[in-house]
């Protein structure tokens, strides 16, 4: 198979009929405009120029071969339009990737008013909390914690304050927790993101404590049902703060805060995507998401 650009340097010549000219034109050397003529004399197994004084004329195959040569050239031309017009159009299929715990709530009042604002958009979420594996098949990825993958771009969008937050019926069950040592003692509903040992919590003024965790009895690896525990009374957990301010406006009183003036150490969320430039429709997903990411703060 013979070279694109080599076909584009025969066509010029052919046009100019000198290869200083079209040398200039192309801008790269006679030498080099010469050697890949050569190349492309090779792939074909036929001579198609001869010199004839100062001009190079093309012999018979070289007459069959150029509207040929045109041709190709004038498809690939296209083809190149038809893709460069992706990057100016917001429009066409966008894939991804989102954390369950995104999804229920900001993701997807987010997505209801992008699809308002370019009508031409279509969405493909695939929604849940283990990391993701195949990113082939995915444009973006929108991650909270750790998992990212090291097959996409990383950028840090936002970070969600996180504190500590029981179902009303455990306050019933237990009485008040008035501070850190009765919080030691309760039962805990371990996070979604997996088992953990001690969780890190900080105070304005008293600074950070690290509190040993008792273990679990029960571990999910659902969001939905980690929160649902927590609402059931099942024990202490942590929750996003942004989320529990949507919980509670469609269910008042679902969860309580344990020990509001302390928080824990607040969750990365990452946007990924692939790197090198990208179609006009997914940076303009992108800019929307990180306009808005500061509400999960």
């Amino acid at each position: 198979m013979y070279d694109l650009n080599e076909v584009r340097m025969f066509v010029s010549v052919m046009e100019t009929g000198n290869l200083k000219e079209s040398a200039l034109r192309l801008g790269v050397s006679k030498s080099t405009l010469s050697r890949r003529i050569s190349h492309l004399e090779q792939a074909l197994s036929q001579p198609l120029l001869r010199r004839q004084a100062n001009r190079l004329i093309a012999n018979e195959a070289g007459v069959r071969f150029l509207p040929f040569a045109q041709k190709l050239l004038r498809t690939a031309d296209e083809g190149h339009k038809a893709v460069e017009t992706l990057k100016e159009e917001v429009s066409g299929s966008i894939v991804m990737y989102v954390h369950t715990s995104l999804a229920q709530s900001w993701f997807s009042k987010l997505v209801g008013d992008f699809l308002v604002a370019f009508p031409h958009i279509h969405l493909d979420i695939r929604v849940g909390q283990q990391p993701l594996r195949e990113v082939k098949h995915h444009n973006l990825c929108l991650w909270v914690g750790d998992g990212v993958h090291d097959q996409l771009k990383s950028e840090k969008i936002a970070t969600m304050s996180q504190s500590l937050y029981a179902g009303a019926s455990y306050f019933e069950r237990i009485g008040s927790i008035k501070d850190l040592n009765t919080l030691k003692r309760c039962s805990w509903v371990n996070s979604f993101h997996g088992h953990q040992d001690e969780v890190l919590l900080e105070h304005a003024e008293l600074g950070r404590v690290l509190i040993p965790l008792p273990p679990s009895r029960l571990l999910v690896n659902q969001y939905e049902l980690y929160v649902e525990d927590i609402i059931q009374g099942r024990g202490v957990g942590l929750l996003p703060n942004y989320f529990v301010t949507r919980l509670l406006q469609q269910r008042p009183g679902a969860v309580l805060p344990v020990l509001s003036e302390w928080t824990a150490n607040p969750l990365p969320v990452y946007l990924q995507y692939p790197f090198g430039s990208m179609s006009k429709k997914l940076h303009t997903f992108i800019q929307y998401l990180r306009r808005h990411a500061q509400a999960l703060g």
